[in-house]
């Protein structure tokens, strides 16, 4: 049963983080047609912040939704310690101050699991948005 849970927590994060990559694409898109979006060094760095920030905040959503999940499921007392095991799972930290029950162990490996394929998701993204401005620089000194 948690298994099947876990699984399906997973894939309901991907899709908040896809939809969170499509809000970033879409609205990047948008500036760029309206021609809002310059080569300069503080510019660029404010899209980065932007564009990281906005995947830090589907990081964090998806920590929650995981947090919610222990709670409910009655693993945790209360939201705080739940949030707190759900980020120490979701970057693979493991601490090992706080320890599941045997029944529920499989969804703290799960989300585990989840976390590495959504930082490695975050980190193409931000990759992306910095070779992203880094051409475009490029291309603008060449047509100089």
């Amino acid at each position: 049963m948690y298994l099947l849970l876990g699984c399906g927590m997973i894939v309901l994060c991907v899709a908040i983080q896809c939809f969170m990559v499509a809000f970033l694409l879409r609205n990047l898109y948008r500036l760029d047609q309206k021609k809002l979006i310059r080569t300069t060094l503080s510019h660029t760095w404010m899209i980065l912040i932007a564009v990281l920030m906005v995947l830090l905040a589907g990081n964090l959503l998806q920590v929650a939704v995981w947090a919610a999940i222990f709670l409910f499921s009655g693993e945790f007392a209360n939201f705080q310690t739940a949030f707190y095991h759900s980020l120490v799972n979701f970057t693979t930290l493991g601490y090992g101050d706080l320890v599941m029950s045997a029944e529920r162990r499989i969804l703290g490996a799960l989300e585990a699991t989840n976390g590495v394929l959504m930082l490695g998701l975050t980190t193409s993204v931000l990759y992306w948005a910095i070779s992203t401005s880094f051409q475009r620089k490029k291309n603008k000194y060449m047509a100089e």
